[in-house]
């Protein structure tokens, strides 16, 4: 019996308890894009000749306050750590997706924003809050015309972010209810199940509580998969 087959069980059972490139192929045409952009090296990169960096402050020494140019432009309070993760490039623009929230292993609930550089001034745009363990992706990217499509899922909804020539607009649709599971989670979920049929079971993947792997994995599942819905 395949995964694929047994996943409803598994599901099942999770549910009770028991178990738990932006290959931005840039030519003299219209580029379109899935995923990746660049992520960059260390806790500084420079865009369209505006060095960005993130700079630890006191009284605890964060990483979580971002300069351009040596100008404060992202330093939230409370937020432990600001991060850039990912560097995106159009025709008049680049774009950086940052993540920011606490540190720690069961604090996976981040807030995203969208930097708009254009080489004379950045404009900061939300893109989500409180998202569990974003997955934020680029679905089209057309250089020439300026326009990136992110999307990412929440709460059982698929978000659709797209940015046109400097303006970003929202747009959320429900998720196909028949989806199937993707194949990491899915094996996931098998493997530990198999663990958990043990004699000695590791109770670090048959636990549903606090920050173990199976707790957010079965977790971020019930948030963005329609009919799955786990009691955690």
């Amino acid at each position: 019996m395949s995964c694929y087959q047994l996943a409803p069980r598994i599901l099942n059972a999770v549910a009770h308890g028991a178990v738990w490139v932006l290959i931005t192929a840039i030519s003299s045409g219209s580029a379109l894009a899935q995923d990746a952009g660049e992520k960059p090296e260390g806790d500084s990169i420079m865009v369209r000749n505006a060095f960005y960096r993130v700079l630890r402050t006191p009284p605890n020494d964060y990483l979580n306050c971002l300069h351009r140019d040596q100008i404060e432009i992202l330093c939230p309070p409370g937020v432990e750590f600001v991060s850039v993760e990912k560097h995106y490039r159009t025709k008049d623009y680049d774009l950086l997706i940052v993540s920011m929230g606490q540190l720690g292993s069961g604090t996976r609930w981040h807030d995203w924003k969208l930097i708009v550089e254009d080489g004379k001034k950045a404009i900061t745009k939300p893109l989500a809050e409180g998202c569990l363990e974003c997955d934020i992706r680029v679905e089209r990217l057309d250089f020439r015309s300026n326009e990136v499509v992110f999307t990412y899922r929440q709460e059982q909804q698929q978000v659709t972010a797209r940015f046109d020539a400097g303006q970003l607009t929202m747009r959320k649709s429900k998720l196909d209810p028949h989806e199937p599971l993707d194949e990491d989670a899915c094996d996931a979920l098998f493997q530990d199940f198999q663990e958990c049929k043990g004699a000695r079971p590791n109770s670090t993947y048959c636990t549903m509580r606090g920050s173990t792997a199976s707790n957010f994995l079965v977790l971020r599942r019930s948030l963005t998969t329609p009919e799955f819905h786990a009691e955690v």
